[in-house]
């Protein structure tokens, strides 16, 4: 009976197919990828979270990091006007109010009357033209009510009396831009001290050491 012989060469023996790591006989990928990261891919998932240069970049104007741009380029500073505005002081020496526009300063005379006084943006005062206000202050069981008319010189408003008797007590302003205008009011303590740091008496220090104005 005739032999038949069946030689297999060590090269064919060992053969494997690269990268068949399930053993089907098919490469599961191919050259160079065995161990290649997927850019940009955090999770794990094999999916690129973001785009190639965005890895490090910013969110403009992100100030709170919660991936949104907290205000629009060119308002970097606006937060409200009083946040990082400087402290001044009226022309005249007196407080301004900024709750209207224009604003005004409110300003106690050496006679204890209050003149007000619009300004302009250069703090300048301007005539004024329809607005009215009226001020409550003094003991709340017992307040002083101050009317106020244009005074000679057109620019400002005097009050028809006096302060009451005292150096620190709460003031209520109520304005109205014209007759027909919702009233806008406002209110501070006035403190009629001398600021010991400025040149102002305390109710319109210009002094950054926490007064309430």
């Amino acid at each position: 009976m005739a032999s038949v012989l069946l030689f297999a060469s060590c090269e064919d023996k060992h053969a494997h197919v690269p990268h068949d790591h399930d053993g089907d006989g098919v490469a599961d990928h191919g050259p160079g990828e065995h161990n290649a990261p997927v850019p940009h891919d955090h999770d794990g998932d094999g999916i690129p979270d973001h785009g190639p240069g965005e890895h490090h970049a910013p969110v403009p104007h992100d100030h709170d990091g919660d991936g949104v741009a907290d205000h629009g380029p060119g308002a970097h500073h606006d937060h409200g006007a009083d946040v990082h505005a400087k402290k001044i002081a009226g022309p005249n020496g007196g407080k301004i109010i900024t709750a209207i526009e224009p604003h005004a300063e409110f300003y106690v005379t050496p006679e204890h009357k209050v003149r007000i006084t619009f300004l302009d943006e250069q703090n300048t005062a301007i005539a004024v033209a329809d607005q009215t206000v009226d001020v409550i202050c003094g003991d709340r069981s017992n307040p002083t009510i101050l009317s106020f008319a244009k005074d000679t010189d057109g620019n400002s408003l005097i009050s028809d009396g006096t302060l009451p008797a005292g150096n620190k007590f709460p003031v209520i302003l109520t304005f109205k831009t014209s007759p027909d205008a919702a009233p806008i009011r406002g209110k501070f303590a006035l403190d009629l001290s001398d600021c010991p740091s400025c040149d102002y008496q305390e109710y319109a220090c210009t002094c950054d050491h926490g007064h309430a104005h």
